[in-house]
């Protein structure tokens, strides 16, 4: 005989702990379900690396060109700077070299014995030719190369919201009748649609554990920090996404209507999410505005840019091309500007004069927006239920 707590608090707690254990019985029972939750995440990890394998030598011309005017840019400064003689020659063949040599070992004693005579010799200060970001050694890229190295990131957020809409839709709407008979006995809503919300999130943390540690050494070459990092803000994503998927099904009657309702999630999701038309280039007028909006109410937007921050490049080492028709000489018409991974895709964030972040606010959007998605489910149930 089950002996009930008799205060509220208690009981819900009871409760609590009771679905819990029943949503993973329910789970592991299911094997047919179980096997298709798990093993789609190596299936789209697996499409993903096979997509975007060896993807940083797809523009490797173009990286080479732009890493060349840019030190010839670098080179060129301290000259001018001093009004001495340029020779474009011996700039062009220094900026050619630090370009393409790969090997940064040979690179640095290029640099000792041959570039920093040539400055002295000149009475000229030696430029900075030490790139180093982050204390990983890598080579500049080029802005449109940023574009396939955030296309890898921006996918594993649209698999981690895919995740957690496809997990959580179905949840509620199939069991509204035991739902409705439980709930004129017993039942309390806040810990059914709680335990229902923690099951989900360990499935999600196991799935987007998977899926990063399957894609990001292999793609992006980062440490295991980062890869923790970047496990932690896909199962952010994953987590507002069954807090959607939850209300989703708080609100339609039936199975197929909840179903029909994914790909309209879905679609705003890539549409807006920051790569197919990127913040930083949206200009300041209506139209833009209406699509700023539209990516603004997003789950993929925010996460993209919180997920660029956790980068190797995140703090420099993009090259973006800047033409400036206006300039006096013929070397500055096309410059290469170091820039980051994140303002490939967004623009700098302020709060007043102060420059805010692009990891922690978008971060605590997402999980405002699982709140309000968490009490919107709980208010649909109330309504239905009673």
């Amino acid at each position: 005989m089950l002996v009930f707590p008799k205060n509220k608090f208690f009981l819900s707690l009871w409760q609590w702990i009771v679905l819990i254990q029943r949503n993973f019985r329910v789970f592991f029972f299911d094997k047919l379900n179980l096997s298709l939750i798990f093993l789609q995440v190596p299936l789209i990890a697996m499409l993903i690396i096979v997509a975007f394998y060896h993807f940083e030598r797809d523009k490797e011309n173009l990286d080479e060109a732009t890493r060349m005017l840019y030190y010839f840019g670098v080179l060129k400064n301290p000259l001018e700077q001093a009004d001495k003689t340029i020779n474009i020659d011996t700039l062009h063949r220094y900026a050619r070299t630090l370009a393409l040599e790969k090997n940064f070992s040979i690179r640095h004693e290029y640099i000792q014995k041959t570039i920093k005579p040539f400055f002295e010799k000149k009475n000229v200060p030696v430029p900075d030719l030490t790139f180093t970001y982050l204390d990983k050694k890598r080579h500049f890229i080029s802005d449109v190369a940023s574009i396939r190295r955030g296309s890898v990131f921006f996918l594993l957020v649209a698999a981690a919201i895919w995740f957690g809409i496809m997990g959580s839709c179905k949840e509620i709407v199939t069991e509204q009748p035991l739902l409705k008979r439980e709930s004129r006995s017993y039942l309390f809503i806040l810990p059914y649609l709680s335990a229902k919300l923690f099951v989900l999130s360990v499935i999600l943390l196991v799935q987007t554990g998977l899926l990063s540690l399957m894609v990001v050494p292999l793609l992006l070459a980062l440490s295991w920090i980062d890869v923790i990092s970047i496990w932690m803000i896909l199962w952010v994503a994953a987590f507002v996404s069954a807090t959607l998927g939850l209300f989703i099904s708080s609100i339609v009657s039936s199975y197929r209507a909840a179903l029909t309702l994914v790909p309209l999630l879905m679609i705003p999701q890539l549409l807006f999410g920051g790569l197919l038309r990127p913040q930083v280039d949206l200009n300041d007028n209506l139209w833009s505005s209406f699509t700023n909006a539209l990516s603004t109410v997003t789950i993929q937007r925010w996460a993209f840019e919180s997920i660029l921050t956790r980068d190797a490049y995140a703090n420099g080492g993009i090259l973006k091309l800047v033409v400036n028709s206006k300039a006096s000489g013929e070397f500055d018409i096309v410059q290469a500007q170091n820039s980051s991974l994140v303002r490939s895709f967004f623009k700098i964030r302020k709060w007043g004069e102060i420059e805010v972040g692009s990891l922690w606010p978008p971060l605590l959007y997402l999980l405002s927006a699982s709140l309000i998605f968490f009490i919107g489910g709980y208010i649909a149930l109330r309504w239905r239920l009673t």
